[in-house]
């Protein structure tokens, strides 16, 4: 929404957004102050707002395919969240590097390469079918670029059902999606609309690769589209470890890969993610005799973690598990107080159905002896595993969730219990919260992230920061994205889960990513479920407003434009329920008020007061802030004029002039001076007020 000139100090405008000034400012507020200036949208943030793209335009697109254009995608993006962005693969990614001539290593199962190229030829769409850490981005990237494609394209859907409509059609163009655990239920007939869309793409010299798992494509979906998809593996190990080394300008480390210590590896064959690490970890040796070191790390020391697991097995299964629990324990908490990690392989052990008698508790094993046997080492009140071997904590996990797959389900729910515990000291929680993360982004295991989001309400300060270091990462980013807009949208989400979302779209997250928090933090402000404007809501809000309020106001205008949003009940209700939270802080009635002095944006403000007023469960808090805005006003002679003429035209119309009543008698019983004001004003200019109407 619009601000006033760049001339006025302390008034909102585009070139210094910010709120109005205090009380104590002299600053003019009101239509006379400032002409309207034209809406230039921030394109500064890590997220631009949508540009128009036209013949010689360079940089990232960001629009929707589709009559509306780039109104459609700004339409959608703030009020539905039904859309699929655009966004230029640069040269500078990573995995587009990745696919370049001399670094590129193509799926050892060379014929389902081959019949990638034939289906892109073929179809215009293909499906890359493989687990995450294979390799699909790069492989689709450089199928794309054999295509020979002008430019090459990221969509990244926004969407609560996965559907081809918004999918762009462009000629030229090379367009990689990723579906993996889409965030919504797939349309109709997909795989046929999917067929069809990419025979468009083919006309057009154009085409789609579409990424997805094994888990995600299956039944109907994989039957209707076998005839475009593929099965790609990760490439040979050696090979790629050996571009790769090139790339870091390691080349002289290439002939260490004939080393003995690396033939079990090879004959492994480990997926593509592993593989660049093992390359890091070859490129950072000091010498060859380091390398032994750097592969024992690789390989997650197998040696030593089975030597540490199977501990205890001459005295019989109960001990074995009391090593083991206290081993995985240490591994979580690494570096963690003493005692939360022995309460931590309790933890595990209850959880696991070992029931203990106070007596068989006293007769077990001595903390300090479970440590010993579990292989930690004390540095004062702390533990951690042996320094001696980089990286053995994460190893354990690792080998916790490749040796006993069928129990990953307890093995989430114990960690989250644990990070959840109120007896386990805050620092130490944070701990296994970040373990977790990493092993979330290494593993890209979104179960991970799902279970942590579990944790109690005590402990949300530390899982929003824990999802918002993870979504750092550009995949668990993705998934994130998705998940928030499936919780707030989803009326049968635990509202814990809610909470979380919002506080991540008021925090670091949603101020980097300003667009998508507004979405979501609309459906969540109106939720039936939830009282209309918490205190939470409001404050998401009010961060936002501090952080991005060029975001904030365009948003708001786009909402209270939006047709739809005053013939939906569901819409209108999120969209007052936001604008009830902008305006209960004092930075957002600043961007309202200043944003009033606009004409076309009075009349939508006007309409959203009155839309609130008479919302079913809005009378009340839109009464408190009739009231909090003329306490804070009514002293305040630069903004009192503006204010009370704001409010004029709310409220002179006969539909609303009931609601003088509930103000204009304060507490003590007197008559409060600015209404009595108002309702003067109100009664000197019915005639023009009456032109706003009620909604």
């Amino acid at each position: 929404m619009n601000g006033s000139g760049p001339d006025e100090p302390g008034q909102l405008g585009p070139q210094h957004p910010g709120p109005v000034p205090p009380p104590t400012s002299a600053a003019p507020v009101g239509p006379a102050a400032a002409q309207p200036q034209p809406l230039v949208p921030r394109t500064d943030g890590p997220e631009p707002l949508p540009q128009p793209v036209g013949p010689g335009s360079t940089g990232p697109v960001f629009n929707q395919s589709g009559e509306k254009g780039v109104q459609a995608y700004n339409y959608n993006l703030y009020l539905h969240g039904d859309y699929v962005a655009r966004n230029e693969v640069p040269p500078t990614d990573p995995e587009l590097r990745a696919a370049a001539d001399d670094r590129f290593v193509p799926p050892r199962n060379a014929e389902q390469w081959k019949a990638a190229h034939e289906a892109a030829a073929e179809s215009g769409v293909v499906v890359l079918n493989a687990p995450a850490g294979t390799g699909r981005r790069t492989q689709a990237l450089r199928l794309l670029r054999d295509l020979g494609v002008r430019r090459l394209e990221e969509l990244v859907p926004e969407w609560s059902k996965v559907s081809t409509g918004p999918l762009p059609k462009d000629g030229g163009c090379g367009f990689v999606l990723d579906l993996s655990s889409p965030s919504g239920a797939f349309e109709d007939r997909f795989a046929d609309r999917l067929a069809a869309h990419g025979r468009e793409l083919r006309a057009m010299d154009s085409c789609l690769v579409v990424l997805t798992t094994p888990d995600d494509w299956d039944g109907k979906l994989a039957d209707g589209t076998a005839g475009f998809t593929v099965w790609p593996e990760s490439p040979d190990a050696r090979p790629l470890v050996r571009a790769e080394l090139r790339a870091r300008g390691a080349s002289d480390r290439v002939n260490w890969l004939d080393e003995a210590a690396l033939k079990a590896v090879w004959s492994g064959n480990p997926p593509v993610g592993e593989v660049r690490r093992l390359a890091d970890l070859v490129a950072k040796a000091a010498n060859r005799d380091e390398l032994a070191e750097k592969v024992g790390e690789f390989t997650n020391w197998p040696t030593v973690v089975d030597g540490l697991l199977q501990k205890g097995e001459a005295a019989g299964p109960d001990a074995v598990l009391a090593i083991r629990a206290t081993v995985w324990a240490g591994a979580l908490l690494d570096g963690a107080r003493r005692s939360s990690v022995l309460r931590a392989g309790d933890m595990l052990q209850e959880r696991l159905g070992r029931e203990r008698s106070p007596i068989q508790v006293l007769s077990d094993a001595t903390g300090a002896s479970r440590l010993r046997a579990a292989g930690l080492e004390s540095d004062g009140e702390r533990v951690h595993h042996a320094t001696r071997n980089p990286g053995l904590a994460m190893a354990i996990l690792r080998n916790l969730c490749t040796e006993f797959p069928n129990q990953q389900d307890e093995i989430r729910g114990w960690a989250v219990a644990v990070v959840s515990d109120r007896n386990i000291p805050e620092a130490d929680a944070r701990i296994a919260a970040r373990t977790l993360r990493n092993l979330a982004v290494e593993r890209r295991d979104r179960a991970v992230l799902d279970a942590l989001a579990e944790a109690p309400p005590s402990r949300r300060p530390l899982t929003v920061e824990t999802f918002t270091e993870a979504a750092g990462d550009p995949e668990i980013g993705r998934y994130l994205q998705a998940r928030l807009l499936q919780w707030v949208s989803n009326s049968r989400t635990d509202e814990n889960k809610v909470d979380m979302a919002i506080e991540l779209c008021g925090g670091a997250w949603g101020q980097r990513h300003p667009l998508l928090a507004l979405t979501r933090l609309n459906k969540a402000a109106g939720r039936k479920e939830r009282e209309l404007g918490t205190e939470q809501v409001r404050r998401a809000f009010r961060n936002l407003v501090t952080a991005r309020p060029e975001e904030v106001r365009t948003a708001l205008r786009q909402w209270l434009k939006d047709p739809k949003v005053w013939s939906d009940p569901k819409l209108e209700r999120q969209v007052l329920a936001s604008f009830l939270a902008v305006i209960s802080s004092d930075e957002g009635a600043d961007l309202v008020l200043a944003e009033a002095r606009d004409p076309a944006a009075r009349a939508l403000v006007v309409k959203a007061w009155q839309g609130l007023l008479t919302l079913e469960d809005g009378e009340e808090p839109g009464l408190d802030q009739l009231r909090r805005w003329s306490d804070r006003f009514e002293q305040h002679d630069a903004h009192r004029d503006a204010v009370q003429a704001l409010f004029v035209d709310v409220l002179a119309p006969r539909g609303y002039r009931a609601f003088f009543d509930r103000v204009l008698i304060d507490g003590s019983g007197a008559v409060n001076p600015f209404w009595r004001e108002t309702l003067r004003r109100t009664g000197e200019s019915v005639e023009p007020s009456e032109e706003t109407g009620a909604p």
